[in-house]
């Protein structure tokens, strides 16, 4: 498939994508990349081995390594619902992108991952990708393509201005912080989490281990939210009260070595020490599914939830934003 597809990036490194007729499958097969030098006066060029094109989401291959880590298994069991983009460089992968449709939204889709290596960022692979993935969506008859992103200083300005650069418009929906675990083994309140001796209280069991009872009657719990698709029930905790789910920490690996927080809640019949029992014990079983330290994120827009945060860390995390942005396929394209 050839792309005609040209990109002006202004940034440090000035790239442009050029038009050029690749393999079949191709968006692009080629990127160069101009270097300004101190004057000004003259450019230095630079070829960059670079492709882009589609592959079989059911066989991601070598660019499993760049989708989060719960896609690739619903890829594989259900690949008619997905469409898969790889960047490669000199023959090695070095960034992807996942398009699922949106079952509950005629004509919706989503961007379920999108990855560059930092090693050939700032180099307009991303806004490629973004632009592939706006095309392939439009080709399975999508009518807009929605995507949710996480990132902070340079590399969300980079991100936003990808989306500008097609026409999109990022805004901002929500703060979302990380926290490194190395900081808080000799926290007042977190740092029993680390400590050999540690046991998870006998009340708090994983997902995985609730009978089909306790699960039933926690969805018809009308003051319950049910839980996040994405959560994972062997990274979830559920306090039980007698016998019954009175509150939950739900979690997923979003990484190898990161770990988010996807959902809270406490019921009235939970003690008011539920969080913090809760809290204790999920850090405990990420440390222990990661072998070692990690990332653990978490996001809220709740003034009073920030506050905890602050206490629980003394203000040692790193804040982000997660900004949605919609874009529409261009229909003189």
């Amino acid at each position: 498939m050839n792309s005609g597809i040209q990109v002006a990036y202004a940034a440090d490194v000035f790239c442009e994508l050029i038009r050029v007729c690749g393999a079949e499958n191709d968006f692009v097969n080629g990127i160069w990349v101009q270097y300004d030098t101190e004057g000004g006066d003259s450019m230095e060029k630079e070829r960059l081995d670079i492709s882009l094109c589609t592959f079989d989401p059911a066989r991601p291959g070598p660019y499993e390594q760049y989708i989060l880590p719960h896609i690739p298994p619903e890829m594989r069991r259900e690949p008619e619902r997905f469409a898969a983009l790889g960047a490669a460089w000199n023959g090695c992968a070095v960034g992807v992108a996942v398009i699922t449709e949106d079952p509950d939204v005629p004509g919706a889709a989503t961007l379920a991952s999108l990855f560059v290596d930092p090693q050939v960022r700032r180099r307009g692979v991303g806004t490629s990708l973004l632009r592939a993935s706006v095309k392939t969506a439009a080709a399975a008859g999508a009518e807009r393509l929605t995507l949710f992103y996480t990132l902070s200083g340079e590399d969300l300005e980079a991100m936003d201005r990808a989306v500008r650069t097609l026409g999109g418009n990022p805004e901002f929906r929500l703060p979302v912080y990380t926290l490194d675990s190395t900081d808080f083994h000799t926290s007042r309140l977190l740092g029993r989490a680390f400590r050999p001796d540690y046991r998870i209280p006998v009340n708090v069991v994983r997902f995985t281990d609730l009978t089909s009872e306790q699960l039933k009657a926690l969805h018809a719990d009308p003051e319950a939210p049910w839980y996040s698709p994405g959560m994972q029930p062997e990274l979830s905790l559920a306090y039980l009260n007698d016998g019954y789910v009175a509150a939950f920490w739900l979690g997923r690996m979003s990484t190898p070595g990161n770990y988010a927080v996807q959902g809270i809640w406490s019921s009235i019949a939970a003690p008011f020490n539920t969080f913090h029992v809760l809290l204790t014990a999920h850090v405990n079983l990420c440390y222990s599914h990661s072998g070692g330290d990690f990332l653990y994120h978490c996001s809220t827009g709740v003034e009073f939830a920030e506050r905890i945060l602050r206490t629980y860390t003394g203000g040692k995390y790193r804040r982000l934003e997660q900004h949605r942005a919609v874009l529409v396929p261009d229909v003189e394209e």
